[in-house]
């Protein structure tokens, strides 16, 4: 199997793994990021809104996160406490580091007393939009978007394909046997992207992760003073592949309507 054959088969298998995970990237829904959420908010001690079903709004933190819920602290009116049932279904709306945590969740089980807490569902997703540090690539066309680099001050050279890239940096496969290390510098660097457009650019390199089963090593980079026709290069790149990407979700489901 060729180096090329060998990694689409690999990212293949990957993005099969993920692709349930992977369709709205505005929401979070693998159960570990849930819980990794929810703990940020329990040790940032940030304040939370409380929506329930007549649209009445109270104030609440999350305290604590268990495997399969979660305590929120009691609500300081009592009418307020009063409505919280078992089965309630609630809205949650919450802000870590000015971007908006929102979910749906269920109460589990309401505390009788005034001033004590209740204990909720962990929710099946929380609305998170953020921009996407990184884009993947179309496994199909990874063959088209090769990389021609040099290790800055020495002989060795690097070849491999970009897989994900972003507005600050890049993916790379290379092969297993390629000695390169974090905190090299690629300089100079290649990039080949859409209709054999070549875009000159130097990279650091922030993690090298090998793996002798898989055959290749990939390498996670930055852009070092990106010139503005480059950045702009990428940017474009960027743009048009997340449009192709967009378009691919939509005919499929035009085609079954």
């Amino acid at each position: 199997m060729t180096f090329l054959s060998e990694l689409k088969s690999i990212l293949s298998t990957e993005r099969k793994k993920h692709d349930v995970y992977d369709e709205n990237p505005n929401f979070i829904t693998r159960p570990n990021r849930i819980h990794y959420m929810l703990r940020k908010l329990v040790a940032s001690n940030v304040h939370i809104s409380v929506v329930l079903n007549d649209q009445s709004e109270y104030t609440s933190r999350i305290s604590d996160v268990l495997n399969d819920s979660f305590l929120l602290d009691p609500f300081n009116d009592k009418d307020g406490h009063n409505k919280i049932t078992t089965n309630s279904i609630v809205h949650i709306n919450a802000k870590q580091q000015a971007v908006h945590f929102k979910f749906n969740t269920v109460i589990l089980k309401p505390n009788a007393a005034f001033g004590a807490g209740y204990i909720a569902a962990l929710p099946e997703k929380i609305y998170y939009p953020q921009k996407r540090a990184f884009f993947r690539l179309p496994l199909d066309a990874i063959g088209k978007y090769s990389v021609n680099a040099a290790i800055q001050f020495s002989e060795n050279e690097v070849t491999g394909y970009l897989y994900d890239i972003g507005y600050g940096g890049a993916c790379i496969a290379v092969q297993s046997t390629s000695y390169v290390k974090k905190g090299d510098i690629l300089s100079p660097s290649s990039l080949r992207l859409k209709n054999g457009l070549t875009v000159h650019v130097d990279l650091t390199v922030c993690s090298v992760k090998r793996n002798p089963r898989e055959g290749f090593t990939r390498l996670g980079c930055e852009f070092l003073n990106l010139e503005a026709e480059s950045k702009r290069h990428v940017h474009k790149f960027i743009t048009e592949c997340e449009r192709e990407r967009a378009k691919n979700q939509i005919n499929p489901i035009l085609k079954n309507t």
